[in-house]
């Protein structure tokens, strides 16, 4: 290739004075064509990152917002200012894995994440990764949610201000100020989000179901992120701090409305540090990592009888958690396609917890390696393995493997199967939780099953792609907390769970002129139920796990015009159980939502109104939990 290269040079050069002696030179026109979807047809389908264009349209939503209208995952929210967690293929929210920049942000007293805390302003990249992608973490049994900073050089200066007024008094600040140089950039992110969050609604728990307004339910977030990099002449240093505290109250269920001695709130705040160095050579690069997680939970709950005003319900629950990181990654181009990718990781947890009888911590280890390329022509192929240790003991060997092949005859067609073993550690709520946990618990054991095809083509303006897939996951020693003999929860590995369904996902867009039209869906169906001698023994085996639908889907519009945008944005949930009955008394029933934007680009600032929830759907993601009817927002930005 040097040599051609070069000779190339040379040819070039001898013609120059030839080229310069006539005053002009007509070329025929020429047209270049070239299959470039080969290489994206080929990567396994166990990955998807969302569009920028979706990120930008939810820049100051949260991620829970994100993922529920642009995502196959479902999100299990308890309204504006509540909890938000993930459900992937079926699964609960401890099994979804949350990475940022490679560093694991599941709690390690919860095992889970509050998706509604984490602002997709913060994010300059959101990424799914499921079955045998998720395959360098432990953790993910139902699949990973990876969000990314990038490192900017060479852009200059940057200003970026959000401001959002919207309806039940919300307000939103967001500000980016920095410095892109060619070899030191700096940036940094603020905000702050408040919302009285006083919306209407209608009370289906009481008798006559009356409209009352939602209270005790305000909210503040507010967080900065300071980041900076260094260019060297074959490595880069980088450093971020990710700072945030949220204040929110939590409203009272619809069957508790009427009791003025109830009080609720959470106060959290966390510290997310980290430095990575990264060097390159021709060949590979070598990626070291470090991270210290500083996180403070503080959960207060004050129930108090209406008529005597003894209390009924009272916690008061202080948790201090510290995580540290240390990874070390090595890719490696090895002969011709194939590659070598290599990581050790080592995580420390400490959790102080008035829940705890004393201060818990654990040690986790792991060791990856990956090895990818093309055995034969219109094929590739990635294998895995993982080894890992928990407080020194071995949790033993986890293969994965991916195969993808493109249709030599159809080259727009392609297909992905591939095989993951994964675990994951009991949280250490589960643990050791006083009273109820049970530090005899197993590590929960799943191996999933995946298939998927993907029809991609792109003629003249016109682009389109087709991904359908099936999947089967199995589970065991699924920890579920169930009622003891001395009247409080125990967690129990108990059941065995069996997961599958089916996963389509749709993308096309249309440029011509200064017309720009995208379109993108998605649609699950899950199917996911408890096949233990429990479950048969209690006649709940076949019976779809509660809270999670076995319909969600989504859609997105959106049409650019010049300066002008419009959006559409629909999302639709099926029916849940929220009881094993056969005759569930409460049951949540499907709904539809549907979301409008129209704005403008005016020189540097740009407008933009939004309609939430259009045609005022009365629903409920939780049983007995206030959902917002129609709201509108608006946005107006600035940027430099």
């Amino acid at each position: 290739m040097k040599r051609c290269f070069n000779i190339l040079i040379l040819l070039i050069l001898g013609l120059l004075p030839r080229l310069q002696a006539q005053d002009t030179i007509m070329l025929h026109s020429v047209e270049v064509t070239a299959e470039k979807a080969d290489i994206e047809v080929l990567k396994p389908l166990v990955a998807r990152k969302l569009d920028t264009l979706v990120l930008q349209s939810k820049s100051t939503s949260s991620l829970s917002d994100l993922l529920i209208q642009h995502s196959p995952v479902f999100i299990k929210t308890y309204g504006p200012g509540g909890t938000s967690t993930a459900s992937f293929r079926g699964t609960t929210a401890s099994h979804t894995l949350v990475l940022w920049n490679g560093f694991q942000l599941n709690a390690p007293s919860l095992g889970q994440v509050d998706f509604s805390t984490i602002p997709v302003f913060l994010i300059d990249d959101v990424s799914l990764n499921w079955g045998s992608g998720t395959s360098n973490n432990s953790g993910g049994l139902g699949g990973s949610v990876n969000i990314d900073n990038k490192q900017h050089f060479g852009d200059g200066f940057l200003l970026d201000v959000k401001r959002t007024f919207g309806s039940f008094y919300t307000f939103g600040s967001y500000y980016t100020v920095g410095y892109y140089g060619k070899n030191v950039s700096f940036r940094v992110k603020a905000y702050r989000n408040s919302s009285e969050n006083n919306f209407e609604y209608t009370n289906h728990a009481l008798i006559d179901r009356p409209r009352m307004k939602q209270r005790n339910a305000e909210f503040v977030d507010y967080g900065v992120m300071p980041e900076m990099s260094f260019l060297f002449k074959n490595c880069v240093l980088s450093l971020s701090s990710w700072n945030q505290w949220n204040d929110r109250k939590l409203p009272p269920i619809m069957t508790n409305v009427n009791n003025k001695n109830f009080k609720e709130w959470t106060k959290d705040n966390f510290s997310r540090n980290y430095v990575a160095f990264k060097t390159f050579w021709n060949s590979g690069k070598l990626e070291l990592k470090s991270a210290a997680f500083v996180e403070n939970q503080h959960y207060f709950l004050e129930v108090r009888n209406p008529d005597t005003y003894d209390l009924v319900t009272g916690i008061n629950s202080l948790n201090d958690a510290l995580v540290l990181h240390q990874i070390a990654n090595v890719d490696q181009q090895l002969y011709k396609s194939w590659t070598l990718k290599a990581k050790l990781q080592w995580d420390y947890e400490q959790v102080r917890s008035n829940n705890y009888e004393g201060e818990k911590h654990r040690n986790l280890v792991s060791a990856f390696v990956a090895i990818n390329g093309d055995p034969f022509k219109c094929a590739n192929l990635n294998v895995t393995a993982r080894y890992d240790w928990t407080d020194g003991k071995p949790m033993g060997l986890f293969p994965t493997a991916t195969f993808s092949y493109q249709l030599p005859f159809y080259k727009p067609l392609s297909f992905t199967l591939g095989y993951s073993h994964n675990y994951r550690n009991p949280s250490l709520n589960d643990l050791y939780w006083y009273p109820g946990g049970n530090p005899d618990l197993l590590p929960e054991d799943g191996r999933t099953v995946d298939l998927a095809l993907k029809y991609g083509m792109q003629k003249g303006p016109f682009k389109f792609d087709l991904r359908i897939g099936g999947y089967g996951s199995w589970v065991k020693n699924w920890i579920q907390w169930k009622p003891s003999f001395y009247r409080y929860w125990e967690p129990e590995n108990v059941a065995k769970v069996f997961a599958r369904g089916i996963e389509n996902h749709l993308s096309a867009a249309f440029v011509q002129g200064d017309w720009k039209v995208t379109l993108s869906g998605n649609y699950v169906y899950t199917v996911t139920t408890d096949e233990s001698e429990t479950a048969v023994a209690q006649g709940i085996n076949g019976k779809q796990l509660i809270y999670i639908p076995r319909h969600h889907g989504n859609l997105f519009l959106n049409a650019q015009w010049k300066d002008w945008n419009v959006s559409y944005t629909m999302e639709a949930t099926g029916a849940r159980s929220t009881s094993y009955n056969d005759e569930d008394t409460f049951p949540l029933n499907p709904y539809v939502l549907h979301h409008v934007a129209l704005g403008r680009q005016i020189d540097r600032f740009r407008l933009e109104l939004r309609c939430n929830n259009l045609l005022n759907t009365d629903y409920q993601n939780v049983i007995w939990r206030a959902m917002p009817g129609r709201s509108f927002e608006v946005m107006v930005e600035y940027k430099y």
